[in-house]
């Protein structure tokens, strides 16, 4: 355990050492069963995710108290942890305005009142306090390992002063506000682009979509997507000819492919003798990477021409005929295409020809250049709400291991 008594980062207006205490001058167990039915109380879990949180709706509540109704009572401002995740963060405060009730297995406790519930309810999950608890785990397997309160009683920790907990605490408030005002900002823009995927191409049966742009009113038409697009396969070069690699061309695979839009650089590249000795292509600016194998219907479109290993089909959309970020937003029915008609006894596969049989419906260029664009001013937005969400997290885990001894 490190000898330093005060953190890197720290408020001005606070210079004194902090104290090093055990948790258990911290914490006091508490022991109070319940039967929730009785009580009327809610059952509730702790999650690592989320902390102390409802159930959800695959508990049975009521099997679970047929069979012990040996509960504990959380009560508003105390402390839960499960002593078997502990060691990766499994322990919630009960913030909510009522008393909860949680398995009987879990440890309950509550805080000294010179302690700060802010402060510890940041400090409990902190990389310092995960690593102590991996210190003091109990158990002869590292997956059953266990703290429970009398080992927890013994951690050792420095801690500031009350008032220094609260600033701390606040502090980490606010970042933990920002998160999850950005979190709900981003689920709200993803649960409206699925509204609008529903509504802005036509349902199973129907022509034309629920909402339109002004001005376009015909008919969408049924086609086949090798009518609209080439769908072309890739290959690998022999691994064992250095001429091959490291080369200037872009070469994907599929792991490469995650929820990015937009891919302008491979992890491997090929050279012009590879790409010749070998069954990949290159493929032009615009290009929607779609992988057919180990994972069937991950996408991407290409920002800068490249080629990509057998573990593709790509689709080449035709000039004048598919626009490149309208079927790139058919994402999912390319995917449930791809797995009802891939086939393999090792693996499931879908080839370039069977692809190309799909069935999909469109309107004319125009209208589809349109919907593009609308889907794309909407992915980008979400994925400026994610990059800023990566962010804020990435802030809070660096002051994490600055502001706590």
């Amino acid at each position: 355990m490190t000898n330093r008594k005060e953190p890197e980062i720290r408020f001005s207006g606070f210079d004194d050492a902090w104290k090093q205490k055990k948790l258990g001058e911290v914490f006091n167990q508490t022991v109070e069963y319940v039967n929730p039915n009785e009580a009327n109380l809610a059952l509730w879990s702790v999650t690592v995710e989320n902390g102390l949180t409802p159930k959800t709706e695959r508990y049975n509540r009521e099997a679970l108290v047929k069979k012990n109704d040996k509960f504990k009572v959380v009560h508003v401002g105390d402390i839960v942890y499960n002593p078997m995740n502990l060691t990766i963060g499994a322990v919630g405060f009960n913030k909510s305005n009522h008393s909860v009730a949680v398995s009987g297995y879990y440890i309950t406790m509550n805080m000294n009142d010179e302690f700060s519930n802010s402060y510890f309810s940041i400090w409990l999950t902190s990389p310092n306090a995960i690593k102590q608890y991996k210190l003091y785990a109990t158990g002869s397997l590292i997956e059953k390992q266990r703290v429970q309160f009398p080992i927890l009683s013994l951690i050792k920790t420095y801690i500031p002063s009350c008032k220094e907990q609260e600033e701390i605490g606040t502090f980490f408030k606010k970042i933990d506000d920002a998160i999850a005002l950005h979190q709900q900002e981003l689920s709200t823009l993803k649960q409206t682009k699925q509204g609008f995927l529903q509504k802005m191409f036509p349902k199973e049966g129907k022509k034309v979509p629920e909402i339109r742009f002004p001005g376009f009113t015909d008919d969408w038409e049924q086609r086949k997507l090798g009518e609209l697009a080439e769908i072309i396969g890739g290959g690998t070069p022999s691994t064992s000819n250095i001429e091959y690699w490291n080369g200037d061309i872009d070469w994907y695979s599929p792991a490469e492919i995650g929820e990015q839009i937009y891919v302008s650089g491979s992890k491997k590249k090929i050279t012009e003798k590879g790409l010749r000795k070998s069954s990949a292509k290159i493929h032009p600016v615009g290009t929607v990477l779609f992988t057919s194998r180990a994972g069937i219907g991950n996408t991407a479109i290409l920002a800068k021409e490249g080629a990509t290993n057998q573990g593709f089909q790509s689709i080449i959309p035709k000039e004048t005929l598919l626009d490149s970020y309208f079927v790139f937003s058919r994402t999912h029915e390319l995917k449930r295409y791809g797995e009802m008609s891939g086939a393999g006894s090792t693996f499931v596969e879908v080839s370039g020809k069977q692809m190309a049989k799909m069935p999909i419906l469109v309107p004319n260029f125009n209208e589809q250049k349109k919907i593009g664009a609308f889907f794309k001013q909407l992915d980008n937005t979400i994925a400026l709400h994610q990059r800023e969400l990566e962010l804020l997290q990435a802030t809070k885990k660096a002051f994490l291991q600055k502001m706590f001894v």
